[in-house]
């Protein structure tokens, strides 16, 4: 029987200052006597490990707090700016580009236009020139960053980063992951954009710290995100959530990149809706905010009913399978105004075995920017933590 080999020095050194960074990212503001005591590290390793993370800018002393009787003691804060990761969003006709520091907040965002249907080539400039740009403006050196999320819209993204489909994007045979690598010489995670906006509203939103919650999500595309147990759940094939796909709506609008219910009652197909009615709007127009500004016509009053109750529908059918403790509206389900949210709140109980917390979005295009900076963070690693 083979007796489990010691833990190397190296390791136990690189474990010991991962734990000093830790303790500091949550209780800032301590002293080198403060972190020996809740760390349970000797005095001694505790100074040689934050001499050396300050010599490598990870830790900052930031003055002298409050004495108990003798000299009062240097007070030490983790450097949230020794690096920095970045966020992409590509949603509906935008991209909006994120600079995220060390404790996951958003320092600086840029966003971007253009006109769909596109190439994905188009795409990748935009990307690439977006975030030379922002990291220009906020002068930080592209060797500082970590590495960069990228959410996109599309049902799957196979494992050479190839997507699929997307409803505004021909992403053809780019591979976007290589490209924006090679362009931007980081490292790329790609990810679907409503997995990375429910990631947000559990770290930074409405869901912070819900351990089993429901992310919906109605624009161009329709989609869901869901954490069970505290875990991003993605099954399979990375299709979790794919609730465009739900036998809701007129049977011959499915497509094989596109399904009835994403097809019927997503952007596209309420717009069609609405133009037969010979209504008119704006490419940035919230169609639900059109509908119910002009719901004194019974016709568009009708569209405006139906649309909820089969909203509702997909709701209810998630929320009798996976029973979360609350589920987060958004995209054009946020902009439900007090009637409209009524209505479908009202469909949802009377038809699930229990009522979840229903939330309306309080990060908006945000939650998603969060989910970007908070997965590259779960996912790169500063370099100086690691001890060779």
């Amino acid at each position: 029987m083979n007796k489990p080999r010691k833990a190397s020095r190296q390791l136990v050194k690189s474990l010991n200052r991962e734990l000093v960074i830790n303790e500091l990212k949550e209780f800032p503001k301590q002293s080198r006597a403060d972190l020996s005591k809740r760390t349970k590290l000797s005095k001694p390793a505790v100074s040689e490990i934050v001499k050396e993370l300050i010599e490598e800018g990870l830790v900052i002393e930031i003055g002298l707090g409050p004495s108990s009787g003798g000299k009062k003691p240097i007070l030490l804060e983790y450097n949230s700016k020794a690096n920095y990761v970045l966020g992409v969003l590509v949603e509906d006709d935008k991209i909006f580009i994120t600079v995220g520091d060390m404790n996951g907040e958003l320092v600086d965002i840029t966003q971007l236009t253009f006109t769909p249907p596109t190439e994905g080539s188009m795409i990748v400039s935009l990307i690439e020139n977006g975030v030379r740009k922002i990291l220009n403006s906020q002068k930080i050196k592209i060797d500082k960053v970590l590495g960069m999320t990228v959410g996109i819209s599309g049902i799957s993204v196979d494992p050479n980063q190839k997507i699929d489909y997307s409803p505004s994007i021909d992403w053809g045979d780019i591979n976007l992951k290589d490209m924006l690598s090679k362009k931007l010489d980081m490292q790329i995670i790609i990810e679907n954009d409503v997995n990375l906006m429910t990631i947000g509203e559990y770290y930074k939103g409405s869901g912070f710290n819900i351990p089993n919650l429901v992310y919906l999500f109605i624009g161009n595309g329709i989609g869901s995100g869901i954490i069970i147990n505290g875990q991003f759940y993605k099954g399979s094939h990375t299709a979790a959530g794919e609730i465009g796909y739900m036998f809701i709506g007129n049977e011959s609008n499915f497509r094989q990149n596109m399904g009835i219910f994403e097809a019927t009652y997503g952007r596209f197909g309420i717009s069609e809706m609405l133009k037969q009615e010979y209504l008119e709007f704006k490419q940035d127009d919230s169609l639900i905010q059109v509908m119910q500004a002009h719901d004194h016509n019974l016709k568009i009053k009708e569209i405006l009913n139906e649309v909820i109750k089969e909203w509702a529908k997909a709701a209810v059918n998630i929320i009798s399978i996976l029973d979360p403790e609350m589920v987060i509206l958004s995209g054009e389900l946020e902009y439900m105004n007090e009637e409209s949210f009524n209505l479908f709140k009202s469909i949802v109980e009377n038809y699930v075995p229990k009522l979840p917390d229903l939330k309306i979005t309080k990060l908006g295009s945000k939650a998603g920017l969060y989910g970007a900076v908070h997965l590259a963070l779960n996912h790169f690693k500063q370099p100086a933590l690691n001890i060779n």
